[in-house]
């Protein structure tokens, strides 16, 4: 019972983290020792940036060949919006969205894909990406609420 309780923590982190970067890896094992996480804060500016040189995530982690990538649009046939544009420093694929005007807008706003309503997740931090420098949106080192909480109510007692 207990092997499988620690495997059912392990296996997720595993999943999780092999996507991460190595900064990215020292900044999340740095986090957890000193009890803080990412808190994504502000506001779209509509820019736009954030549809025209992004990294895409696969089955298996981030982007790194154009063979990946035809298989995830055959899995995910709303992938095939993005079109190839080179690489980063780390080797994964860059995109931009077929879909963005020349504007920065969407053109079909209301239907557009989780990843694009979900942006910036925080995940981005550990992967080594960073958020375009005309992006209203920002990353905050922060104790999370919850640790607030059980700090002020133990205080309490």
């Amino acid at each position: 019972m207990k092997n499988s309780k620690r495997n059912g923590k392990i296996l997720p982190f595993l999943k999780q983290v092999r996507c991460y970067s190595l900064p990215g890896f020292f900044r999340y094992l740095y986090l957890k020792i000193v009890g803080k996480s990412i808190l994504v804060t502000g506001s779209c500016r509509g820019c736009g940036m954030c549809c025209r040189r992004i990294s895409l995530e696969g089955r298996n982690g981030w982007l790194r060949s154009e063979k990946t990538f035809h298989e995830t649009v055959t899995n995910y046939p709303e992938y095939g919006r993005f079109v190839i544009i080179g690489r980063d420093t780390q080797g994964f694929l860059l995109f931009s969205c077929s879909w963005s005007t020349p504007q920065g807008t969407c053109i079909d706003y209301e239907n557009r894909l989780g990843l694009c309503q979900k942006f910036p997740e925080s995940s981005l931090v550990f992967a080594g990406g960073r958020l375009p420098s005309t992006c209203g949106y920002k990353f905050d080192e922060v104790v999370p609420f919850k640790k607030v909480l059980h700090t002020a109510v133990r205080r309490q007692k």
